[in-house]
């Protein structure tokens, strides 16, 4: 009986058969990615050994298999054919496994695809191969350039020279160059040189002596090289048939040389110097280098100490202890200073300080002194080096500096003065210790630049002192500059600052250097005699004003009580010449009325006298104006009824103001007066009376319908003593004079806008 009764079944089964047996990679799935076979190398290739991959998906197996791959698969399953050279699989355990591949469709017997057939190949050991043999050409090659080493190659047999890119290079030679044995001499411009070449090459053709020239060349661009030549022959059936060699470039190695024989010269002249003290001691701490300029600063001969005494003869016991702690605390910590075990000798020791020496003839110096250890080629200390200077000079300058700079310190002091740096490319400046005490900052120093500096300028003066300095900057001039500031602690300060400006090679200015004068109390002692001043001014001119207003009162006392005094005068002469009783009964009478005038006159100018010099500001108090209004009013009373005026107040804007009352009233009673008295006799008198504030002045004005002044023919005389615009009985013109007299006194104006038969408004400004 037929074991596959189906022939198509039989033969899948075949082909599993046949790809399982295959000794290439191969595996076999369906449409759904399912294996159906694989090949015994496929398995060991991706080391599935342990796994059962038959009826399992591919992506199962493979579960770092990534949606490009993927998707190529689904279109090997339409029909496509995926091939593949070399691509890296990266692995799920990390590793990087080099294939190639081919994947296509495998076909039904009715045309019908029934899965992919995937033909693999590991390449891994192949591809690390190639990229280390890749990676050691890159080396090669990077190390070639870095060392700059290049290759030639002379054939004996065909006379030709064939050149590295290198070597090309270090001849600064273009690639297109064909160079020769007989060219190649060009680059050498002494003969012996050329001749060692022709020799070196004869040399290992005849004899196989190997290429080994250090020579001076000059290259095609005219520079100057050291080169390093090296070479061997080779043979073909005995016979010398080619010379391969490197070419290096060692000029850096040869400059490096000469400036290294440079620095020896010059280290031995250092050492030689008589104006250098140079001291060396061995591991022992002998002294074994002693040099002429010790000899002449101790005064001892190198023969007296080199192989025989340690430091110890020119040194101070007490300092080489305290270096001994200081080091051994250095390096060792505090629990190492007892430490009989510990070597400081040991330790690779880089120090410089401030030593007492000795001289032989047991005088006393101060030296600065660098001692550093001396370490052998395995790294071990040798011993130490010591370069010493006399400073004894320096230290009394120093300390001249010192006796100097506290002496500046206590002026600096004494006048409130600090002196200050700025560099302005840098943004970078300080100031003394004195600035910081006038600028009241509690604490250390710290670097200043300008944004610190502008910090604590008053923010009213920043423009005026940013635009200061970059005048100066700009300018290279600082001129005088005051500036008040708000300290650390919150005070204002006055400080008055003076510079120099100092420039470069390009005229940059690149550093101020000035003081800062802290001058808060000459300012304020300057502001109060300004202050004294401009009072003193003002009682002047309060002064000549009164005077002339006295002359005025005296022109116009004289003027009014001459005629009424005139008068009396001749009554009573009158009076003494009647004949009867009667007669002298109306000349008494007479005296009665021009009394009562005279009377009345005086009261005026008493009154007007007292407003003038009077000191209206002693009884300031807060006054309100519908109170006032009140108060004037009733005194009205009468001739308000008579007159049937309408009076409208408006108090809302402003209610009261600070001021002396009894003035208050009286320009109340003056302004609603004169309004009633030249009222118009058509019309009964309107009135109306407002206070308003405007750009912070306090105003009040009082507007009628009256009679009105012709401003244009009496303004200037407006509020003058005496002066009247109407033919009333009870005009004398004071009541204006007295009203502005009061105002002025308060330090406020008062104006009026009139027309004729229309009426008169006066604004009155208060201060």
């Amino acid at each position: 009986m037929n074991q596959y009764p189906n022939n198509i079944e039989y033969l899948e089964k075949h082909h599993q058969i046949f790809i399982e047996q295959t000794p290439t990679a191969i595996a076999m799935l369906d449409t759904n990615m399912v294996y159906l076979a694989a090949s015994k190398q496929w398995i060991r290739d991706f080391k599935l050994e342990k796994e059962t991959i038959i009826g399992r998906s591919h992506y199962d197996i493979f579960p770092e298999i990534g949606n490009d791959w993927k998707a190529k698969h689904q279109k090997c399953l339409q029909g496509a054919i995926d091939i593949c050279d070399e691509a890296p699989f990266y692995r799920s355990d990390g590793t990087i496994q080099w294939i190639y591949w081919d994947v296509r469709p495998w076909y039904l017997a009715d045309g019908r695809i029934g899965g992919l057939l995937m033909h693999t190949g590991d390449i891994t050991e192949q591809k690390e191969k190639e990229l280390k043999e890749k990676k050691y050409n890159t080396i090669l090659r990077d190390t070639s350039d870095i060392a700059r080493i290049g290759t030639w190659e002379i054939d004996l047999l065909k006379e030709k020279v064939t050149w590295s890119n290198m070597v090309y290079e270090i001849h600064e030679a273009p690639l297109d160059y064909e160079p020769t044995i007989a060219s190649g001499l060009t680059f050498f411009e002494d003969e012996d040189s050329r001749n060692s070449i022709l020799l070196a090459l004869k040399n290992a053709q005849e004899m196989g002596t190997p290429v080994n020239l250090t020579l001076f060349l000059t290259t095609l661009k005219g520079n100057k090289r050291w080169v390093k030549v090296v070479g061997k022959i080779e043979r073909s059936n005995g016979v010398a048939s080619k010379i391969l060699g490197i070419t290096e470039d060692i000029t850096s190695s040869k400059n490096s040389e000469k400036l290294l024989n440079v620095a020896h010269a010059e280290l031995e002249a250092i050492f030689n110097s008589n104006a250098v003290a140079v001291i060396s001691t061995n591991a022992e701490g002998i002294i074994n280098r002693f040099n002429k300029g010790a000899e002449k600063l101790l005064g001892y001969s190198a023969e007296e100490l080199v192989g025989l005494k340690h430091p110890s003869v020119y040194l101070l016991e007490e300092e080489l202890e305290e270096f001994r702690n200081d080091i051994t605390r250095s390096f060792k910590g505090e629990s190492f200073i007892d430490d009989p075990n510990y070597n400081y000798r040991n330790e690779n020791i880089n120090d410089t300080r401030q030593w007492t020496f000795r001289r032989k003839d047991g005088s006393l110096f101060s030296t600065l002194t660098s001692i550093t250890a001396i370490n052998s080629s395995e790294g071990v200390n040798d011993g130490f080096i010591a370069v010493v200077t006399d400073i004894t000079k320096i230290k009394e300058v120093k300390n001249e500096l010192r006796r100097k700079n506290e002496l500046l310190n206590i002026a600096e002091e004494i006048s409130s003065t600090g002196h200050w740096q700025w560099f302005p490319l840098e943004d970078k400046g300080e100031w003394s210790e004195n600035i910081f005490n006038i600028v009241e900052y509690k604490g250390d120093p710290f670097p200043i630049d300008f944004a610190t500096y502008l910090n604590i300028v008053h923010p009213e003066d920043k423009d005026i002192v940013n635009h200061h300095f970059e005048e100066a900057v700009a300018k290279k001039v600082f001129p005088k500059l005051t500036h008040r500031i708000i300290t650390y602690s919150g005070k204002l300060k006055f400080i008055q600052l003076l510079a120099n400006v100092l420039v470069n090679e390009q005229d940059e200015a690149i550093e101020l250097l000035g003081t800062c004068q802290d001058v808060t109390e000459s300012k304020m002692t300057e502001q109060s005699l300004i202050n004294a001043k401009q009072e003193l001014e003002g009682f002047t001119q309060k002064l000549k004003l009164q005077n002339q207003q006295l002359a005025d009162f005296t022109h116009i006392t004289s003027h009014n009580l001459r005629a009424p005094v005139a008068n009396l005068n001749s009554l009573l002469e009158i009076y003494s010449y009647a004949e009867n009783d009667e007669e002298r009964t109306d000349i008494f009478n007479k005296f009665s009325s021009v009394i009562d005038h005279l009377s009345s006159t005086l009261n005026t100018l008493i009154e007007a006298l007292k407003a003038k010099v009077g000191d209206a500001n002693e009884n300031i108090e807060k006054v309100y104006f519908k109170d006032v209004f009140k108060d004037t009013s009733q005194i009205l009373s009468g001739a308000i009824l008579k007159s049937n005026a309408v009076i409208d107040t408006d108090f809302s804007q402003l209610t009261h103001i600070s001021y002396n009352k009894i003035y208050m009233e009286s320009i109340f009673l003056n302004l609603i007066g004169n309004a009633i008295k030249y009222s118009a006799e058509d019309r009964a008198p309107h009135i109306e009376i407002k206070t308003e504030v405007k750009n912070e002045i306090n105003i009040i004005t009082f507007k009628d319908n009256g009679l009105g002044i012709d401003l244009k023919k009496h303004g200037s005389k407006l509020f003058g003593l005496n002066k009247v615009f109407h033919r009333h009985p009870d005009a004398k013109g004071v009541g204006l004079y007295l009203t502005k007299t009061q105002i002025e006194a308060m330090g406020g104006t008062i104006s009026a806008t009139s027309e004729v038969n229309v009426g008169t408004t006066f604004t009155v400004k208060f201060n």
